[in-house]
């Protein structure tokens, strides 16, 4: 290996580095009180030096978001691709998306957060535009799926796909910040599996086309 590529290597090795130690305060401490002190201590590296990677803790931040929604899109493509029917496919690609985020909580908060206009401000663009174009690549493949049962006549038809996929995204989002918050019990709720799976066939509810 020549010293260039190992430098290269070496830089994108401390990128990934910084990346986990900020994941890690950010987690800990919320953004609004992390600070990029803590985030340079944690992976003992010199401030100035992460600010060779990233301008601004706004920028480390929808970074981290960014990650994830390349796993995100994978994970989908994943249940996009299995050999199943076109229903149980819209059903796993509907949990692997909410798995996903059960997993990795952070991906939620910080999605959120980027979509607060101020928030957008203070985010580099080519960054932003990063992340905006992972995000509608991600409402790309699920309306797809929607098209998809159109076409056979199994979806309703009356609705724009793109309509249908972000009032889905957002009833998972509003699931999972119930999760979040540890207080679904006072709703007499125990169980999210059968909750995602409840929520699923109101979904499906509402998507089959009348007589399919």
């Amino acid at each position: 290996m020549g010293i260039v590529e190992r430098k290269e290597r070496e830089k994108l090795q401390r990128r990934r580095d910084i990346l986990e130690a900020a994941r890690s305060v950010f987690s800990e401490k919320g953004f609004q009180t992390a600070t990029m002190d803590e985030i340079a201590e944690k992976v003992e590296l010199s401030k100035p030096t992460i600010y060779l990677y990233f301008d601004s803790k706004e920028d480390l931040y929808t970074s981290l978001a960014l990650e994830d929604s390349y796993k995100v899109v994978e994970r989908l493509k994943e249940s996009l691709a299995s050999d199943v029917g076109l229903i149980e496919k819209w059903r796993s690609v509907y949990l692997a998306f909410l798995e996903h985020c059960i997993e990795h909580p952070e991906y939620v908060s910080i999605s959120q957060h980027i979509l607060a206009p101020e928030s957008r401000q203070r985010v580099s663009d080519h960054i932003l535009e990063e992340f905006d174009k992972h995000t509608h690549e991600l409402i790309g493949y699920v309306a797809q799926l929607v098209e998809e049962g159109i076409e056979k006549g199994l979806a309703r038809d009356d609705l724009p796909p793109q309509t249908i996929v972000l009032i889905t995204w957002r009833l998972t989002i509003g699931l999972l910040e119930l999760y979040f918050s540890g207080r679904a019990t006072e709703f007499g709720v125990d169980d999210f599996h059968e909750l995602f799976e409840n929520s699923f066939a109101v979904l499906l509810n509402g998507l089959i086309r009348r007589g399919s």
